[in-house]
C-alpha cells in the first residue's frame, strides 16, 4: 500500500468556555484552521477529494466550506465526536488514501459551540472573564487564584470515570502530591513553548469580530494564544482543591477541563506530493486500538503503546516523542510507570504540557497532539514519535508516525504473529546521509 504524508498540520488556540474563542461561531472556528491549512500548503483547494471530520456540529463543517475556497458538494465521512475521535479522523483519512481511494484527504477535529444550541457569543467588547483585567497581547485567561477558584467549582461535579482512576492509583502507589506536581509541569511546559515560540508555528490565530454572525465587523481581538497558559501554578496551588472522591488523587486541577479548538491536517499520497507541490511532515507508519486488559493494573495506553510498537518493528528506545492525552494526571503516570519511562520523561513525553494545561477540546485533541509532535520533530531534525488517546472506557488509540528523513519501513505481513520480516530498520533512528 501507499504510504500516507501528513502535510500541514495546523491547529487554532485552545480556548476556555467562556472566554474569547466562545464568541467566534463554530463554522468560523472550523474555517479558520481549513484555511490555514490550505493556504500554508499551498494546494489548490479543488484538489481535496475528500473530507473527515470529528466534530459535534455536522453543519459547522458543511458551511465553512466556502470561507475555505473548498466546494460545497465535497463529501464528508463524519465521524461525530467521542473519545479518540480526532485521532481516529486521521487514521480513517490516512486508510483512504493508503488503500487508494482517494489520493488527497483534509481530516479536521473541533469542539465548538452548536449553532443549533448557541454559543457564547459576548458584547462588541468582548469583554474579558468576570474580575479580570483587560487582556494585552501578552497575557490571557483568568489570573491564577480564579483559575483555582473555576476548578473548585468543577470538583463539585465530579468525574463519572474518577473511580477507575482511583483505583489506577491505588494499583500504582501514586500519591496526590505526584498528581498535583505532574499537573504544574504540564502548565509550566506549554507557558514555556509559547514564551519560546514554539506554538507559532502550528497555530492559527482567530479573528474575533464585534458581531459574530457579521465575519465583515469590526475586529475586536486577534487570539492567537492559548487562553489557559500559566507557569505561576505549582502543586501548593493544587492542595487547596478537593478531590472528586473522598481521599481520592484526582482532582479537577491535575485532570483535563473542557476547551474550545480546532484542528486540520492534510492526508496525501505520497507518490502525488511532487506532482502537487507538497512537502511532509511526517508518515504515518501504523495504528492500533487496545482495551485494557481484565484483572491487570496496566492503562490501555500501555497496551496501545506496546502493541503499536509491536506492530511497527521498533523499541521504546527508539521514539524521539511520546505525546500521550492529558486526561487525568494519574493514567499518565501510571504510564510512564508502566513503560519504564520515569526517567526520561522530561525529555520524551509530553514535552510541551497536555491537556491539563491546554484543556481537552474533544474531536480536535488527538489532532492537537499530532500537530504539536511533528512541529517539534521538524524542530529535533526528525524521528519518530507516537501519539495515544483514551478511545472510550478501558479502551486506546494510538498510532506511530515517522519524520520524512527517515529510511521507510519494509512493513510485515499484516496477521503475521511475530517480529521480522523486515519489521525493523538496519540503522534505527538514522537520518539519510
Amino acid at each position: 500500500m501507499r504510504r500516507a504524508a501528513i502535510v500541514m498540520p495546523m491547529r487554532t488556540p485552545v480556548g476556555l468556555p467562556g472566554g474569547a474563542l466562545a464568541a467566534v461561531p463554530p463554522n468560523r472556528l472550523v474555517g479558520t484552521v481549513i484555511s490555514a491549512v490550505l493556504g500554508r500548503s499551498g494546494i489548490d483547494p479543488a484538489r481535496v477529494e475528500q473530507l473527515v471530520t470529528a466534530v459535534p456540529d455536522a453543519e459547522a463543517v458543511r458551511s465553512a466550506l466556502p470561507l475555505c475556497g473548498l466546494p460545497p458538494e465535497l463529501g464528508d465521512f463524519a465521524l461525530g465526536e467521542g473519545p479518540g475521535s480526532g485521532l481516529r479522523a486521521l487514521i480513517t483519512a490516512a486508510m483512504m488514501v493508503r488503500t487508494g481511494a482517494v489520493d488527497v484527504v483534509l481530516a479536521v477535529g473541533a469542539e465548538c459551540h452548536s449553532a443549533a444550541g448557541g454559543f457564547d457569543a459576548q458584547s462588541a467588547s468582548v469583554p474579558p472573564l468576570p474580575g479580570v483585567r483587560a487582556r494585552t497581547a501578552a497575557d490571557a485567561g483568568p489570573t491564577t487564584d480564579q483559575q483555582i477558584a473555576i476548578w473548585s467549582a468543577e470538583s463539585a461535579r465530579g468525574q463519572a470515570d474518577s473511580d477507575g482512576i482511583e483505583q489506577l492509583a491505588r494499583d500504582h502507589d501514586l500519591s496526590r502530591a505526584a498528581a498535583d506536581d505532574f499537573a504544574a509541569v504540564s502548565h509550566r511546559r506549554a507557558a514555556r513553548a509559547h514564551r519560546q515560540g514554539v506554538f507559532g508555528a502550528e497555530t492559527a490565530p482567530v479573528v474575533v469580530c464585534a458581531r459574530p454572525d457579521d465575519p465583515n465587523s469590526e475586529v475586536v481581538r486577534l487570539v492567537d494564544r492559548d487562553e489557559g497558559l500559566r507557569d505561576d501554578v505549582s502543586h501548593r496551588a493544587f492542595a487547596a482543591l478537593s478531590p472528586f472522591r473522598p481521599d481520592g488523587v484526582t482532582t479537577a486541577g491535575n485532570s483535563s477541563s473542557r476547551g474550545l479548538a480546532a484542528a486540520a491536517c492534510l492526508v496525501v499520497a505520497e507518490d502525488r506530493l511532487v506532482d502537487l507541490g507538497l512537502e511532509p511532515m511526517g508518515y504515518l507508519l501504523g495504528w492500533v486500538s487496545t482495551t485494557a486488559p481484565l484483572g491487570v493494573p496496566v492503562p490501555a495506553a500501555t497496551s496501545a503503546v506496546a502493541k503499536a510498537l509491536w506492530r511497527a518493528g521498533f523499541e521504546l528506545s527508539d521514539l524521539a516523542l511520546l505525546e500521550v492525552e492529558e486526561t487525568s494526571a494519574v493514567e499518565v503516570l501510571a504510564l510512564a510507570r508502566t513503560l519504564g519511562l520515569e526517567d526520561d520523561a522530561a525529555e520524551r513525553l509530553n514535552v510541551h504540557g497536555g491537556a491539563i494545561a491546554l484543556g481537552d477540546p474533544g474531536g480536535a485533541a488527538g489532532l492537537r497532539m499530532v500537530t504539536t509532535m511533528l512541529h517539534e520533530l521538524a524542530r529535533r531534525d526528525g524521528g519518530l514519535g507516537l501519539a495515544v488517546t483514551p478511545a472510550g472506557p478501558g479502551r486506546a488509540l494510538a498510532a506511530i508516525f515517522e519524520s520524512p528523513d527517515l529510511e521507510p519501513v519494509s512493513q510485515a505481513p499484516r496477521g503475521a504473529r511475530f517480529r521480522g520480516v523486515g519489521g525493523r530498520r538496519s540503522a534505527r533512528g538514522r537520518h539519510r546521509h
